[in-house]
C-alpha cells in the first residue's frame, strides 16, 4: 500500500467502520444500564438477567475465531456486509422478544455478528491506510467503541429508562443500519483483498510470539475488569447537591478513554507498541488501586476515574498493532483470536471479582489486580519486547 492520503470513498469506508465498532460498542453495554428495567419488564431476577451479559461474553469469545476460520475465504466486503447484517437482526430480536429465552437468543446472534465484524474491520482498517499509520488505523476501530461509552452508553441507558429497553435495542440497531449503509454505497469502490487460503489450521502454524502476545491481552483485561466489573460496589455517594458520584465518575472515565484513544494511534506510531504497553498497563494497576481506595472522595474519585480512561484502551492497540506485525497472512484469524482473549478476560475478570468481594470483601479487589497485572506485564517483557527485537534483527 502507497503512502499516498486515502480518497474520498476511502474516508467513507473508515467512518464506516468506526460507526460500526460504535454499534458494536452500544451492544456491549447496552445491557448494563437497561439490567434493572429488563429484569421487572420480563419478571426475571437481577442475576438472572445480568447472565444476559455473560452469554454476550462468552459468546463472542467463541464465535470470533471460529468465524475467522469460517470466513477466511469470503472477501472482506462481503464479510462486513454480512457482519452487520446478523448483528442488526440479533439486535432486531433483543428488541421484539418476549421472554428471557428469545432475548438471550437474540444476544447469541448478535454477538455472532459482533464476532464477525470486529477483528474483519480492524484488518480492513489496517489495509486502507499505510504502514506508518497503522497505529492510527486501530485507534479508529477502538476509538468508536469509545465514543459508545461516553455518548451511547448514557443515551441507551436513558432510553431504556424513559420510553422502554427494547428501544435501547432499537437505538443500536439505527446505528447497525447506518454502518450498513454506507458499506453498501462505498465498498464496491475497495478492492476486494487476497482470501486466506490454507489447510486447517493448527497451533504449529503460529509462531510462540502470538500464543505470547496473546496471553498479555487475557490477563490485563482480567486485571481490568477484576475492578471494572464491581466500580459501583466502591464508588458511592454524591459529589455535589444530588449528582451521583458513580453516574459522574463513569462520564469522566467516557471522556478519558476517547482522549486517550485518540492519543494512542499517534503514541504507537511513534514510540512503539512496546513502550505504550507497559506505560499503559503499569499507569492502570496504579489507577486502579487508586480508584478502589479513593472511590468516596469526590473530585478526587472523578480526576482518578479520567486519568484511568485515558489508559484502560491504550493497551489494545498496541498489542493488536503487534499481533499484525506477526501474524503475516493470518492477520484476520489472529485478531479474532485477540478478541476471543479479551472477551475471555472480560468474563473471568468479572467472575474472579465477584468470588473476591464474595470472601474477602471490595478492598481486595486492587491487591488481586496489581497481582494479575504484573503478570500481564512480565508477559508483555517477554513477549512483545521480544517481537520487537525480532524484527529489528530481521531488518524490517
Amino acid at each position: 500500500m502507497t503512502s499516498s492520503p486515502p480518497d474520498a470513498r476511502t474516508k467513507l469506508v473508515l467512518v464506516a467502520l468506526t460507526i460500526g465498532a460504535f454499534a458494536i460498542g452500544l451492544d456491549t453495554f447496552v445491557i448494563i444500564g437497561a439490567l434493572d428495567v429488563i429484569s421487572r419488564d420480563l419478571t426475571i431476577s437481577t442475576g438472572a438477567a445480568g447472565w444476559i451479559i455473560s452469554i454476550y461474553a462468552i459468546c463472542y469469545a467463541v464465535f470470533a475465531p471460529l468465524n475467522a476460520w469460517m470466513f477466511k475465504t469470503m472477501s472482506r466486503r462481503n464479510v462486513q456486509t454480512l457482519s452487520v447484517s446478523i448483528f442488526v437482526v440479533g439486535n432486531l430480536v433483543c428488541a421484539i422478544a418476549p421472554n428471557f429465552i428469545i432475548l438471550a437468543a437474540g444476544r447469541v446472534l448478535s454477538a455472532y455478528g459482533a464476532a464477525m465484524f470486529t477483528p474483519a474491520a480492524t484488518a480492513l482498517a489496517t489495509e486502507l491506510l499505510p504502514p506508518a499509520r497503522k497505529g492510527i488505523a486501530l485507534s479508529l476501530i477502538f476509538g468508536g467503541m469509545t465514543v459508545s461509552q461516553v455518548a451511547g452508553v448514557p443515551a441507551t441507558s436513558w432510553i431504556a429508562d424513559a420510553i422502554g429497553w427494547r428501544y435501547a435495542f432499537v437505538f443500536v440497531v439505527i446505528a447497525g443500519l447506518l454502518a450498513l449503509l454506507i458499506f453498501t454505497a462505498m465498498m464496491s469502490a475497495i478492492p476486494a483483498n487476497a482470501p486466506e487460503h490454507g489447510k486447517a489450521l493448527t497451533s504449529k502454524e503460529f509462531p510462540k510470539i502470538i500464543y505470547g502476545v496473546l496471553s498479555v491481552t487475557l490477563f490485563v483485561v482480567i486485571s481490568e475488569f477484576v475492578v471494572y466489573s464491581y466500580v459501583s460496589v466502591f464508588i458511592s455517594g454524591s459529589l455535589l447537591a444530588r449528582v451521583p458520584l458513580l453516574s459522574a465518575a463513569l462520564l469522566a472515565y467516557g471522556f478519558g478513554a476517547v482522549t486517550g484513544n485518540a492519543a494512542c494511534g499517534f503514541l504507537t506510531d511513534r514510540f512503539g507498541p512496546y513502550m505504550v504497553l507497559i506505560a499503559a498497563v503499569g499507569a492502570q494497576l496504579l489507577l486502579l488501586v487508586g480508584l478502589v481506595a479513593f472511590g468516596q472522595h469526590g473530585f478526587l474519585t472523578l480526576v482518578i476515574a479520567f486519568l484511568w480512561g485515558n489508559v484502560s484502551y491504550m493497551y489494545l492497540v498496541p498489542i493488536q498493532h503487534r499481533l499484525l506485525g506477526v501474524a503475516a497472512d493470518r492477520s484476520k484469524l489472529v485478531l479474532a483470536m485477540n478478541s476471543s482473549a479479551t472477551f475471555a478476560g472480560i468474563a473471568i475478570g468479572a467472575f474472579l471479582g465477584g468470588v473476591i468481594v464474595e470472601i474477602s470483601g471490595v478492598k481486595f479487589l486492587a491487591p488481586a489486580s496489581i497481582l494479575i497485572g504484573l503478570v500481564g506485564i512480565g508477559l508483555a517483557v517477554a513477549f512483545v519486547r521480544d517481537a520487537e527485537l525480532a524484527k529489528a534483527a530481521s531488518g524490517e
